[in-house]
């Protein structure tokens, strides 16, 4: 996926995405991006660490559910944060990591 995106593809047309999303090269770069970023955890209260100790086991989990068109994200966790110079809040929306991992290509 990182190739055609950098690249291009024959016939420059798109016919599907989701054999290049889970694919294990791609989901390896979703993850070493979520690492990076270290957010809090989602509805599932699992974090970035907790995930890291089984992470080949996750993959290949998300792999196949992706492969099979099964896989569904979880609720996201919604949270208020303040405004910058303001007594508004705003909401944001914290995904659990697996969901996270699934979208980040």
């Amino acid at each position: 996926m990182l190739t055609a995106l950098e690249e291009g593809v024959k016939g420059g047309k798109w016919f599907s995405l989701i054999d290049k999303v889970y694919a294990a090269r791609t989901l390896e770069a979703a993850w070493l991006q979520v690492c990076a970023r270290a957010g809090a955890a989602g509805v599932d209260r699992q974090t970035v660490q907790q995930f890291a100790t089984q992470t080949e086991q996750h993959l290949q989990h998300l792999s196949g559910e992706l492969r099979a068109g099964t896989y569904e994200p979880q609720p996201v966790r919604r949270c208020w944060i303040e405004k910058p110079g303001s007594v508004e809040k705003r909401p944001l929306g914290i995904p659990t990591v697996l969901a996270y991992y699934a979208i980040v290509p």
